[in-house]
């Protein structure tokens, strides 16, 4: 019940084509792209105020049973999603 607008990444941007060789190495496989997430209305105005696209690396996975009691998320995971941000940094920067 925010209002914020929603927020699209273009695929063929170079920052999310470096998450995506980031998570390739991370994961050994190559992410499938598709649209989803949650609501986090500041990554709009962003965009608009500061003229910048942001990139979200989501690394939570169904099982997780997100906002839950049971709610979890494996330590494996936490290694490679830590793993995956390292190698977009070192990616991106030879843009």
């Amino acid at each position: 019940m925010h209002g914020g607008q929603g927020y699209i990444c273009p695929i063929d941007h170079p920052a999310y084509l470096a998450a995506e060789k980031g998570f390739e190495k991370a994961f050994g496989k190559k992410p499938l792209a598709v649209r989803r997430g949650g609501s986090i209305p500041i990554i709009f105005t962003f965009e608009e105020i500061l003229g910048i696209k942001t990139i979200l690396m989501g690394f939570g996975l169904e099982s997780d049973a997100i906002h839950s009691p049971n709610e979890n998320f494996s330590l494996d995971i936490l290694r490679k999603g830590i793993e995956a941000v390292t190698e977009f940094y070192l990616e991106y920067s030879k843009n």
